[in-house]
């Protein structure tokens, strides 16, 4: 991103370069045509969040939410996906589907005939499952989102393909901390007892919160890590 020039003080506009495949699209900003076609920088530009988007020919509207920010130019670059892009975005959702069934027939499995393990075993199991599926949901929800407002990102490829598995690690983890008494919940009781249906459901939902809300997970992460890990002062 490039800067701009900035005048009595700290500048409260920016800059919008927008680029399409094929050019020579017209282009709209928050939903109104703004009279130029791609490619064109949009200048001036409130900071803050707006919506951008190109008619392509033969299809329909292609947008994106992005955010100018003040004395910078953002670049975007709208285009169509080709035919293997297609099949790259279908077979993401067949993964996702495919994952979340494997996880829930593997939490039935482990209800059924798992008998034979211990009640631990038994329990991280649902948990992992529970925190795959949670990931695995909001893994739908942004492939549903992104596919309606025709502006799906093939460079988050990678992401949906390793977010179940992160969800497994997060929701698995997010058990072992507060059962341990590591992480507590706030204005929540949790009962010592680990194989009550209650104590299991609550888990399972922990569970799923954790792999569902990765990032947030992941800022309570740092937190107790810096915690429990801060360097004591030398003075």
């Amino acid at each position: 991103m490039g800067d701009l020039p900035a005048s009595n003080g700290a500048p409260k506009t920016g800059a919008l370069s927008v680029l399409s495949l094929p050019s020579d699209a017209p282009v709209l900003l928050d939903g109104t045509l703004t009279g130029k076609c791609t490619p064109v920088t949009l200048s001036d530009l409130a900071a803050g969040k707006h919506t951008v988007a190109v008619q392509l020919p033969e299809c329909t509207l292609i947008s994106r939410d992005i955010t100018v920010a003040s004395g910078k130019t953002v670049t975007v670059c709208l285009k169509q996906l080709s035919e293997e892009e297609q099949a790259r975005a279908i077979l993401i959702a067949l993964y996702t589907v495919g994952f979340m069934v494997v996880l829930v027939a593997l939490a039935f499995i482990d209800r059924l005939y798992f008998g034979s393990l211990d009640d631990l075993t038994r329990l991280i199991i649902y948990i992992a499952c529970s925190g795959g599926l949670g990931s695995l949901a909001y893994s739908i929800f942004g492939y549903i989102e992104h596919r309606g407002k025709n502006d799906f990102d093939l460079s988050y490829f990678w992401w949906y393909i390793l977010r179940p598995f992160i969800g497994i690690i997060y929701g698995t983890f997010a058990f072992l901390f507060v059962a341990g008494g590591l992480m507590t919940l706030s204005g929540v009781s949790v009962d010592t007892n680990l194989f009550t249906t209650k104590t299991v459901m609550f888990y399972c939902a922990l569970s799923f919160l954790a792999g569902y809300a990765e990032h947030a997970f992941s800022l309570q992460l740092k937190e107790l890590a810096e915690a429990v890990f801060k360097k004591e002062d030398s003075n």
